[in-house]
């Protein structure tokens, strides 16, 4: 959020206040206030109340604005993946839309209402497929009971009328016509022409991509043209030279071991996989490292090894992003209990 670091400070000064008196006084580390300050991370929601109190402003003026506030409300509740009350929901998405209709926050807006809209479609999912497991219970031969919970669980189809990407990719194609210098938007195209096996346009599409941007995609994305192509000499032959030719890029390390655990290929997966997550160096880090190494452990049933894993992604949320409670939190710390358990 723009200043806001700023204005904490600023506050902060004005009490003649420490960063580690303000933490103290909020139970947080002094680092947690100055990744505030400085715009790395915001407080929990749950911490703005005594925050503005201590800091002897209102909410608002610590936000600066009115909409600000909402927004930012809206924000973390978003990024805590609550599965959100009625009453959140009303109100998150009556904020919102009053925003989407025109004005400086509009495009603000309109990315939290399809974030908000997903978020209360995933909630329905979730019901939809418990009720499901309830209804298989009770009539395991009834095919709209498989059918239900599969979907629910984006599970995997083989009906190509119902799982082809025509008209994502469609909009994939309209959006690299309008911005042909987003690299990005490439590989959204990519990813839905490969898994669809239009092949020839995915060949097409990455020579333009590389124009725009030549990074260690270009073998990665080569490497799956070939995979879908039936060909996984060349897919191998073009993941390792993506490994070889981008060491340092912890990301061409974590997507090489995407590639071994699609195969089932485990062991390598892992190593690699670490190898990833020890290369990963800037802040804030990402989890997906760890998370992917737990679930391979509990897959293969290594449970210390899932444990330890977790234990680093709850690492990672509280020492880069400042998360030390909420759902997310409860949940990995759950799984290594029961992990801990199991052992």
């Amino acid at each position: 959020m723009k200043d806001f670091g700023k204005r904490i400070k600023a506050f902060r000064l004005r009490q003649d206040l420490t960063q580690e008196r303000l933490a103290e006084l909020l139970g947080v580390s002094a680092q947690a206030v100055s990744k505030w300050e400085n715009d790395v991370n915001c407080p929990d929601i749950s911490l703005l109340p005594e925050l503005s109190a201590v800091l002897g402003v209102t909410l608002d003026e610590l936000f600066d604005t009115g909409v600000e506030t909402h927004l930012y409300r809206i924000e973390k509740m978003l990024e805590a993946g609550k599965k959100l009350s009625e009453e959140d929901f009303h109100y998150a998405e009556a904020q919102l839309r009053q925003g989407c209709s025109g004005g400086e926050y509009r495009g603000r807006c309109l990315t939290m209402l399809a974030d908000l809209y997903l978020t209360r479609a995933d909630k329905y999912k979730d019901m939809a497929a418990e009720l499901a497991i309830q209804a298989l219970a009770v009539d395991p031969w009834k095919h709209d009971n498989h059918a239900i919970l599969c979907k629910a669980k984006d599970g995997a189809l083989p009906d190509w009328c119902a799982v082809n990407h025509t008209e994502l990719i469609d909009c994939c194609r309209d959006f690299v016509a309008k911005n042909p210098d987003h690299a990005p938007g490439y590989l959204w195209y990519l990813n839905n022409l490969i898994a669809d096996g239009r092949l020839t346009e995915a060949r097409q599409v990455l020579e333009q991509m590389r124009k725009v941007r030549d990074s260690y995609h270009y073998e990665l994305y080569r490497g799956y043209i070939a995979q879908r192509a039936g060909d996984m000499a060349e897919a191998e032959r073009c993941w390792d030279e993506m490994v070889e030719k981008y060491p340092d890029v912890w990301f061409a390390w974590s997507s090489r071991a995407d590639t071994y655990v699609w195969q089932a290929a485990y062991e390598p997966a892992l190593r690699f996989y670490r190898e990833a997550a020890a290369r990963q160096t800037d802040r804030p880090r990402f989890t997906d490292n760890y998370l992917s190494i737990a679930q391979i452990c509990e897959l293969t049933g290594d449970t210390a090894g899932a444990a330890e894993a977790y234990g680093h992604v709850l690492e990672i949320l509280r020492d880069d992003w400042c998360v030390t409670e909420g759902e997310t939190v409860d949940a990995y710390t759950e799984k290594i209990r029961k992990l801990q358990e199991q052992r």
